[in-house]
């Protein structure tokens, strides 16, 4: 698919700000990101940028929108997969955020600014490959995400903290409190990746998105445009989510590879922590929530009201909201005052 003209000039400045950012390296052919049956989720209609936020309007990295004095530290834990990366922000009850693939913690800025005014403490992690973390030699298992994103809450020394994930965030989750659930508390999960076998095997077997550069930009007005009318959301979602694959490089596949590899099905059933799965309908996996309540009607499916396929990065405060009565209600978790 190629962009047109108009669309490819739009985009230049996010080529540069993507060779800036990412420094020029060797690229490959990359994966697909995983599709739902119902194919795209974008309305087509026009999102409103959020309002309750202090200028810069968008997000940046470095730059979490909080007062002065809010407590922000960043750090990098050593993990059996290399040094993986963190942003720490605010005090009080501790939560973990865990993000889609090839996303890294600037998808949960804007909530983890929220949280804080709320009184939480929120640390999102790069997972290993992605963002700020270092990248692999080799593909990962499930499994090996976990063990490292424990790595890193051993660092920070928490105990038992919430984990909350999306989509490839949500099966590291999954795995995390499955192998050890003496280390988390209860497990918030945004779009569960519950694939059938079929689905599954059509993902791995799609061909990886090609990453090569094209020296009029058009490899990024590409993806950009595959984006533009598959997800729902703001521009700024759109521009992070083509910025981050460039930023992840040749290996950002893996993530992607992993979860399709994963016996999620099996791993919901051996669950035995809280667990809450939050749904909104245009999230990319909203379809799995039927699947998920079918094979664990235990579980607290929380419906959330949102016009973004990206709702923790566009609408953080009503996300937040989902994820504080997830907390008190479902996890036991007091409230800070």
């Amino acid at each position: 698919m190629r962009a047109s003209a108009p669309a490819r000039a739009a985009v230049v400045g996010v080529a540069l700000a993507c060779v800036a950012w990412a420094g020029a390296r060797p690229v490959a052919l990359l994966a697909a990101e995983a599709t739902g049956p119902a194919g795209s989720a974008s309305s087509g209609a026009p999102f409103a940028e959020p309002q309750s936020w202090a200028p810069p309007a968008h997000v940046t990295p470095g730059a979490v929108p909080v007062p002065q004095g809010v407590r922000v530290v960043r750090g990098y834990a050593d993990t059996p997969l290399g040094q993986v990366h963190y942003q720490d922000v605010g005090s009080g009850p501790a939560i973990v955020l865990l993000h889609q693939v090839p996303w890294f913690h600037v998808y949960y800025t804007r909530a983890q600014a929220e949280l804080a005014a709320r009184g939480w403490r929120t640390i999102a992690i790069d997972t290993p490959g992605y963002g700020l973390s270092a990248r692999l030699a080799r593909e990962p298992t499930i499994a090996e995400y976990a063990t490292a994103i424990d790595a890193v809450l051993r660092r920070l020394r928490l105990r038992r903290p919430p984990v909350v994930g999306h989509h490839t965030g949500s099966t590291i989750a999954v795995e995390l409190a499955r192998s050890r659930p003496g280390r988390v508390k209860c497990v918030m999960l945004h779009g569960v990746p519950l694939y059938t076998e079929a689905e599954a095997k059509a993902r791995l077997d799609a061909p990886h998105w090609d990453q090569r550069y094209r020296t009029d930009g058009s490899h990024l007005a590409d993806r950009w445009a595959y984006l533009g009318g598959r997800i729902a959301g703001s521009t700024d979602s759109v521009h992070w989510s083509t910025l981050s694959m460039w930023i992840s490089g040749e290996t950002e596949w893996y993530g992607h590879h992993a979860v399709f590899k994963y016996d999620m099905r099996s791993a919901l059933g051996a669950l035995r922590v809280p667990v809450v799965v939050f749904n909104n309908d245009l999230d990319l996996l909203g379809y799995t929530v039927e699947r998920v309540r079918a094979l664990r009607p235990d579980f607290t499916i929380l419906p959330l009201q949102s016009r973004s396929s990206n709702m923790p990065f566009d609408e953080p405060a009503a996300w937040s909201d989902g994820v504080v009565t997830g907390l008190t209600q479902t996890c036991g978790i007091q409230a800070p005052r």
